[in-house]
């Protein structure tokens, strides 16, 4: 099988999942989704399987593969995790970072700035798609320069792996971040003075704060989506946008 079809199959479910287009407790359909991308049922099969990997999808016996249905507990504990490890990284890291990774993540945040910046003055701080994908690769990428410098692959590896859940709970959700895009950035600004002075304390104090504000929208987000369907009873999105959503017969 040519691994691009996986490839292939991957990237398409990946970005249903990602902007919202699969509601949570879909169940996937092999049959669908391989007529839906003109590919055979072994690479969708292949994708699957990574993407259950990955945490973005489940595998229920006696179901099959479905959307996750994420509940506030299941947010809690991403974050809770998330700040476990990166307050770690910290604490190996600081004194010890290069000033090559310094500059690097001076660069991405000033990076990050433009883009809310742009996005406040061009869209009113509401959804600019590409923008908004762009400031998450970014945000990934200033979290991962810390987290590759402490040197442990697998804590890096765990927190992008979280980090592709949390991009499906905003998107599921309508997690608006740029509600308080300036107290995130000042937050980043934070971290980042507190690497520089080599205080440990202040960078774990700043980074929790960080991510504790991140679940709190995200709890928020959450409580808001379902007193919304408790009192408009609306349909999912996944079923509003016309995606996959057959079942195996």
């Amino acid at each position: 099988m040519p691994e691009k079809l996986a490839d292939k199959a991957y990237d398409h479910i990946r970005r249903w999942l990602l902007t919202g287009q699969l509601a949570p407790g879909t169940r996937l359909s092999n049959r669908v989704m391989a007529k839906r991308l003109d590919i055979s049922f072994t690479p969708v099969r292949e994708a699957l399987t990574r993407l259950v990997s990955e945490g973005l999808l489940e595998f229920r016996a006696g179901v099959g593969v479905c959307v996750p249905v994420i509940d506030r507990h299941e947010i809690e504990d991403v974050y809770e995790l998330r700040e476990t490890l990166e307050c770690a990284a910290i604490a190996k890291v600081v004194g010890k970072l290069p000033a090559s990774v310094l500059d690097e993540m001076e660069t991405l945040l000033d990076e990050m700035v433009r883009i809310g910046e742009t996005i406040q003055k061009e869209h009113g701080g509401g959804h600019d798609e590409e923008l908004t994908d762009r400031h998450g690769q970014i945000d990934a990428a200033f979290h991962q320069a810390l987290l590759r410098a402490a040197g442990n692959r697998l804590a890096l590896e765990t927190v992008a792996g979280l980090r592709r859940v949390t991009a499906v709970i905003a998107h599921t959700f309508d997690v608006n971040p740029w509600q308080e895009i300036a107290r995130t950035h000042n937050e980043h600004r934070g971290l980042l003075d507190a690497l520089r002075r080599g205080d440990t304390a202040d960078a774990q104090a700043v980074m929790a704060t960080h991510i504790r504000n991140g679940c709190r929208l995200s709890l928020a987000a959450h409580q808001r989506h379902y007193m919304n369907q408790s009192t408009d009873a609306p349909r999912g999105r996944g079923q509003e946008a016309g995606v996959i959503l057959s079942v195996d017969k």
